[in-house]
């Protein structure tokens, strides 16, 4: 998660609109948005045809939880159900990245416990550097000693290796880790 202690100063900029890939502060600057908007506005700023569609979907149906169907998610899973190979057509909408991760490591879990009764298969080995989110098992995924360490100690069970380097750090350090650790106890790999 990010610190925010630097939403303290006294200069910080105030963003008003975006276009495109850039956004404009209050003082009318224009800056390139390098980040997307942290990695959600990947399509760029004041696309017409999406704030066309979101707008008439909210008319219709601003939300509803998934305990139910909608017509759009429907719609979107089918079109997801048709990118993916092979007999992939299950799909499980979430809100975000680290809620995404958050249901993978959950998924994981339950699988080892269900196809490996009597053992406790709950280890996720990751990599260093590796980024996951922000939620609690998603952090402890990630590898990034800055944001993890404000908040440990973290969920346990998480076993990180070297990012791959070449030939170095590939599968035959996962598998070294996993005899290390015992192949009973390993229920997934998150890179």
């Amino acid at each position: 998660m990010m610190q925010h202690q630097g939403m303290t100063k006294d200069d910080l900029l105030v963003i008003v609109s975006g276009d495109g890939c850039e956004v404009t502060d209050a003082e009318g600057k224009t800056y390139l948005d390098a980040y997307a908007g942290i990695w959600n506005i990947n399509v760029g700023y004041g696309r017409q045809e999406i704030i066309d569609a979101v707008n008439e979907q909210m008319q219709q149906l601003a939300f509803y939880p998934q305990t139910q169907i909608s017509v759009p998610a429907a719609q979107l899973a089918a079109k997801l159900a048709g990118l993916l190979p092979g007999d992939i057509n299950h799909v499980f909408f979430v809100n975000s990245g680290s809620e995404a991760n958050e249901t993978a490591i959950k998924i994981a879990r339950q699988y080892g416990r269900a196809t490996h009764p009597g053992e406790n298969r709950y280890k996720i080995i990751c990599r260093y550097q590796g980024y996951h989110g922000f939620t609690m098992g998603a952090m402890s995924a990630t590898g990034q000693t800055g944001r993890r360490s404000p908040y440990e100690p973290l969920a346990p069970g998480f076993v990180h290796v070297e990012p791959p380097d070449g030939a170095a750090h590939g599968p035959d350090e996962i598998e070294q880790v996993i005899l290390r650790e015992g192949p009973d106890t390993v229920t997934a790999i998150l890179a």
